[in-house]
């Protein structure tokens, strides 16, 4: 895993909730054309939680054939149980990719020895290694660095997508990145890129990325450069800020609609954005040089 971005890409679907394959693809060839390092398939950015059962590994097998081997493809399986997760790793068939994504299970709230429990299994049982994705926001089950301490053990556990920067800084000041040079620690607060970019934290991974394609270039084509990075970091911050006035990710299909890279990119039941918001919404990308 290269030092760089990692878009979580958003999954385009019908009105029937089927992919919409052109525009999944032209956004994954998007992403790689902008310099990603890697791409997160069915992340929370991608519906992971509302795809259906039938469509699921239809749009694992797309990524994989688009992605083709020139960057780490991962895939995101969020369920609330390890038999549903391993349901879901068994409906990828025997596609080639670096990794499964999984939160806690998000129906119930866990205690730390059942946190360590879920995922010592599950890399057990999954014949892809596994990613932790740490997401006390909708799971209520922060991950800590008590439990990575006992899960950097098991061999099959192959990194974390975190947004808690202080858990990234305690696992290099406690020299366990060391330990485990083959376990990848990714960063995911878009607000703190920059911060964690200057703290050498320099794998970040967001869905935002996929939006703003020009931007999410610049920010890594010269880490050094601090007013680059600030600059196009800002860029892509106020045009989530212009999201989050609406409902996010309805916003964000008409952006992606903009990338000609059209689809349903919210759940089957949001309402959509505004005419307003819609006029605002191009007015800037066309001011931050995404259209």
């Amino acid at each position: 895993m290269k030092d760089g971005f990692y878009p979580a890409l958003g999954t385009p679907t019908n009105a029937e909730g089927s992919l919409v394959k052109d525009s999944f693809s032209r956004q994954i060839e998007l992403m790689i054309g902008a310099g990603a390092k890697g791409v997160l398939c069915m992340g929370s950015m991608g519906k992971m939680a509302t795809i259906s059962n039938r469509e699921y590994p239809v749009i694992a097998k797309q990524s994989y054939d688009i992605v083709n081997k020139k960057i780490p493809l991962m895939i995101g399986v969020m369920d609330c149980s390890i038999v549903k997760i391993l349901d879901r790793i068994d409906s990828l068939g025997e596609i080639d990719i670096e990794g499964v994504v999984a939160t806690t299970p998000f129906y119930n709230t866990l205690n730390s020895s059942e946190i360590v429990n879920f995922f010592t299994v599950l890399a057990k049982k999954s014949k892809y290694p596994v990613y932790i994705y740490d997401l006390p926001g909708v799971t209520q089950s922060p991950i800590t660095l008590s439990q990575l301490r006992i899960l950097m053990k098991a061999p099959n556990i192959a990194g974390i997508k975190t947004g808690n920067i202080n858990l990234i800084l305690e696992l290099s000041r406690n020299n366990l990145l060391e330990s485990r040079n083959d376990f990848t620690a990714f960063y995911s607060n878009l607000d703190l890129f920059d911060v964690a970019i200057k703290s050498g934290i320099q794998k970040n991974l967001d869905g935002m990325f996929t939006c703003t394609p020009y931007n999410s270039n610049r920010i890594y084509q010269d880490m050094t450069n601090d007013k680059n990075v600030s600059e196009s970091l800002n860029n892509i911050l106020k045009l989530r800020n212009l999201f989050l006035s609406e409902n996010v990710l309805a916003a964000y299909s008409y952006a992606m609609h903009l990338l000609n890279c059209p689809g349903n990119y919210e759940a089957d039941y949001a309402l959509p954005i505004t005419e307003e918001l819609k006029v605002e919404i191009f007015e800037l990308m066309k001011q931050i040089k995404e259209v």
